[in-house]
Formats: structure tokens, C-alpha cells, sequence
């Protein structure tokens, strides 16, 4: 790697390179996923032939793929893709292992110092991504509570001080985790927790709150009641907006009127129709955690709700990174690329291997490639029934690229239909690196099974993230101190 390639040197050829990818979308002939490949082999091949430093490798790609285009169009920039292919097949990788040196200072998070200490209550915990994320920004975590053991024995790992409730929130009264906090109502900061929400009952609105699916939901909000905390944050998966209260089955969409709680979105909006009847001021929205400096693209639905006498409206972070830092947004930085987040890496705790099924393809598929790049021979046997069924299947053999952000982290990275595969070796990510692109410290202790670690970690709410939602409701709720704050804390004895 030359000197040439600073970070802010990498930040422009990373933008760059995103930017001839994007001239494909919508391309039959040559979709985005040919071009993301096409580079990221022009990229490997230049490597190995001169043995230099992978961001001047890239850089030679990207103007050797510049050049095919201009001066004969697709059809030229398709036939040199082939070419290029057929010599990826035959390059010996052997030395391509591990991640490429990144002369650049990771971005890890560091602690806010504050002098007011703020308290959480975290339900739900999970990994502790979230929460993690509070602490950075200077708070302290009080009590957690998860029915996970998995959960609760990799928190004790790591924050053994931290008292933890282990079982279903529902034998938990509110009186029992405030005093295991060691706190009384309306003293507690923010409330913090992910329900998990899945879509309700066949039955209509009233019924569906009943459902056990519901159950935890309507726990997270017994706590907000009960608790009274300044202001609470809840997480959910994109899939919620969409979700249905009442399942209508394929065969009679579009072929009669829609009942209320049939329509998409239904169960968000009972969702919000309770979370409202709290009485806290709300606000939400989709984030990614790309935006916020976490080398991933992963989006959350994220609700701030802040008590009524606090006299502040909540804030959702101000984003940091960009895909495309133009007009408006050039102050921000390019969203951080898996080659950033686990250079230098040497913890890897462990990983799922490959199956020798799919193993054998992978040989086939180039770093930010997936199922569309194998041969078309091979790709009926490979894919198996998935071959015929719709949809685009980009899951399926999917190899990740070093000049991008990861895709949203999964549950079970060594199966067919939901691979990460590292974009050198034949093996999905490790849990090592899924704690790097995730945002936890190198230091941070995994004591679970590497399937458990997967699954905890997998689900996490990246801590970069978690940091800027906490920063958000520190700056713009809880120190900023207004005369209806002042009054509201001597109204509620904090």
C-alpha cells in the first residue's frame, strides 16, 4: 500500500468504486452484483501478480474497469468480466488469507466522560449491544434482565457487578427490578429493551394484545408505566412496519376489500396506538447502523419516548456516514468497510464450517459475489429446489467484499440460503469478527458455544449505533436541563 492511501485517501476510492457500481443497477446484462465481483477480482488478481497492498490493488481495478468502459461499453466491459473470471478461477489464492493491512485507525468506541451519572435498566439485554452502547455514552447500567441463559452468562463474563435477571419478564413486578437496581419510580433514566413483537393473533385488535406473542410487548410497556423512567428506548426488526394483525392468506389478496387489521402495518400501529397510551412523547424511525459509523448495513426501527413533564421532545441521532457524501451530506464520513473493521484482527473464538455440499461451490463465487456468479451449469445442482423459486436468493452463496460495509449479520451464517463467507477463505465469518463489525471490543469475553455466539451476537444492536441513540437521549432530553425538568425532579423525589 502507498502512502496515497490514507484513510481519507480510501474514504474517496471506496466512494469512487460504489459510484461506478451503481451505474449497473437495474442492468440485465451487467447487474451491480457483476461489478461489485468484477472489481473485487480485478482487485485479488493484482495482489497476487505484484504483491502490494490490497487499497492500491483496488485502485488499479477500479481504473482498469473505468477503462473497459469507456472505451467499448457494456458489451465490452462483459466480455473482459468473462475474461477476468476465467483468470480468477485459475489464480493461485493460496496467500489471500486473514484481511488485507489497512494503514487507517480503526474506529472503535470510545467512553464518553460525563460528571452527572445516568441509570439504565436494560430488558430483553440480549448481547448487551445496546446497552453497551449507553455505557460508552457515560451511563450505568443498573439491572439486566433476559430469559436467555446464553444471555446471562456472557453478560457475567464481562460485567459481573451487573445484577441480572434470569427468566421471563412476566415474574418480574416492576417493584422487584427497580429494587434489584436499587432505584424507586421515576428515578430510573432511560428504560432500555428490544420486545420481541411478531405478528399477533388471526383474531382483530383486542384479542391480539392477549396473544402470547404480544406478551412481552406488553410487559416492556407494564415496566414503562410502573417505572416512570425520564425515557425509554425500543428496538424492533423492519419486518414489524410491514406485519399484519391478521394473516391473509395468498390466495384471496387483491380479491376482496382488505379489513382493518388485515392491512400491512396493522400490528406497528397497535404497537404505537399502546406504546402511546403511556402517556410519553414518542418519535421513531428506521435507522441504519451504517450511517452511524458501524461497518454493516443494518437497519432497526428505533422508538425514543420521553415522560410529559421532562417538557423536552425526543431527538433521534443526527447520522455521522454516508454512502455518498455529496451536497447536504459531505460532512459526513463514507460508511466504514468490512477491510476497516477487521484488519489486524487475531481473535477469532471460533467459527461454523462449511458443509462439503456447499463448500465446493464457493470456490466458484468472488468476493462480492453470491449464487449469480457460479457457472450456469453449476447452478441448478448448487442451489438445489431454491433454483426455480422466485425472488432474488441473495443470501444463497453469498461471498462478502472488502471494500464495502457487511450485509445485516445472520443467526446462521454457514447455511445455503444465509451465507457470510469471509471474502477470502472458504468459511463464513468468524464470531470474532462478527464482534468487530458489530462494534464490541476486542477484549469483550465470549463463554458461549460458537452456534449461541452466533445467534446472541447475530441479533445484537450494533454498539456505534447504540452510542449515538444514547448520546441523543443524554444531550437532548436528560442534560438538558429546562424549568419543567427542574420541577419534574423534585415532583418525582430524583
Amino acid at each position: 500500500m502507498t502512502t496515497a492511501y490514507s484513510a481519507s485517501g480510501y474514504d474517496r476510492l471506496k466512494v469512487s468504486t460504489w459510484l461506478f457500481i451503481e451505474k449497473f443497477n437495474g442492468q440485465r446484462e451487467f447487474s451491480m452484483g457483476d461489478a461489485r465481483a468484477y472489481i473485487s477480482m480485478l482487485a485479488d488478481i493484482t495482489t497476487v501478480e505484484n504483491g502490494g497492498g490490497y487499497v492500491q490493488a483496488l485502485a488499479t481495478g477500479l481504473e482498469h474497469a473505468k477503462q473497459v468502459y469507456v472505451s467499448g461499453g457494456l458489451r465490452n466491459l462483459v466480455e473482459d468480466y468473462q475474461r477476468t473470471y476465467r483468470k480468477w478461477l485459475e489464480l493461485d489464492r493460496s496467500g489471500l488469507q486473514g484481511a488485507p493491512r489497512y494503514e487507517g485507525t480503526p474506529e472503535t468506541p470510545q467512553k464518553d466522560p460525563i460528571e452527572e451519572e445516568l441509570t439504565v435498566i436494560s430488558l430483553f439485554t440480549g448481547a448487551y449491544g445496546l446497552d453497551l452502547g449507553f455505557e460508552l455514552a457515560g451511563f450505568k447500567v443498573a439491572v439486566a434482565l433476559d430469559i436467555s441463559e446464553d444471555s446471562a452468562s456472557n453478560l457475567r463474563a464481562n460485567r459481573p457487578k451487573i445484577p441480572f435477571l434470569l427468566g421471563d419478564i412476566k415474574k418480574f413486578s416492576t417493584e422487584d427490578i427497580l429494587k434489584e437496581a436499587g432505584l424507586k419510580p421515576g428515578e430510573v433514566d432511560v428504560l432500555t429493551g428490544g420486545p420481541p413483537c411478531q405478528p399477533f393473533s388471526p383474531a382483530g385488535k383486542r384479542q391480539a394484545l392477549n396473544d402470547p406473542r404480544a406478551a412481552p410487548l406488553m410487559e416492556y410497556i407494564r415496566v414503562i408505566k410502573e417505572a416512570r423512567p425520564r425515557a425509554f428506548v425500543m428496538e424492533e426488526v423492519p419486518g414489524i412496519l410491514s406485519a399484519r394483525i391478521k394473516h391473509v392468506p395468498i390466495r384471496e389478496r387483491g380479491k376482496r376489500p382488505l379489513l382493518p387489521e388485515e392491512e400491512p402495518g396493522s400490528a406497528w400501529r397497535v404497537v404505537l396506538d399502546e406504546l402511546k397510551k403511556t402517556g410519553y412523547i414518542i418519535t421513531w424511525n428506521v435507522l441504519n447502523a451504517a450511517d452511524y459509523g458501524t461497518p454493516q448495513e443494518r437497519e432497526r426501527v428505533i422508538v425514543i419516548g420521553v415522560r410529559p413533564d421532562l417538557g423536552v421532545y425526543p431527538e433521534l441521532p443526527v447520522f455521522t456516514h454516508s454512502r455518498r457524501p455529496t451536497g447536504l451530506i459531505e460532512n459526513t464520513r463514507p460508511w466504514l468497510s468490512l477491510l476497516e473493521a477487521l484488519s489486524n484482527i487475531k481473535n477469532h473464538i471460533g467459527f461454523a464450517p462449511l458443509s462439503p455440499k456447499y463448500a465446493k461451490y464457493m470456490r466458484y463465487v468472488p468476493p462480492g459475489g453470491n449464487w449469480r456468479q457460479l457457472p450456469e451449469e453449476l447452478r441448478p445442482e448448487a442451489l438445489g429446489g431454491a433454483y426455480t423459486a422466485g425472488g432474488g436468493r441473495m443470501g444463497f452463496y453469498r461471498r462478502l467484499t472488502w471494500f464495502e460495509p457487511s450485509p445485516t449479520l445472520v443467526t446462521s451464517p454457514a447455511m445455503k440460503a444465509t451465507m457470510m463467507v469471509h471474502p477470502w477463505e472458504d468459511r463464513p465469518l468468524s464470531v470474532g469478527e462478527y464482534l468487530r463489525i458489530q462494534g464490541f471490543p476486542d477484549t469483550w469475553k465470549v463463554v458461549v458455544s460458537v452456534a449461541a455466539a452466533y445467534r446472541l451476537f447475530g441479533e445484537a444492536v450494533p454498539v456505534p449505533l447504540a452510542k449515538a441513540i444514547a448520546r441523543a437521549v443524554r444531550d437532548k432530553v436528560l442534560l438538558r436541563k429546562t424549568e419543567s425538568q427542574v420541577q419534574s425532579a423534585v415532583k418525582y423525589g430524583a
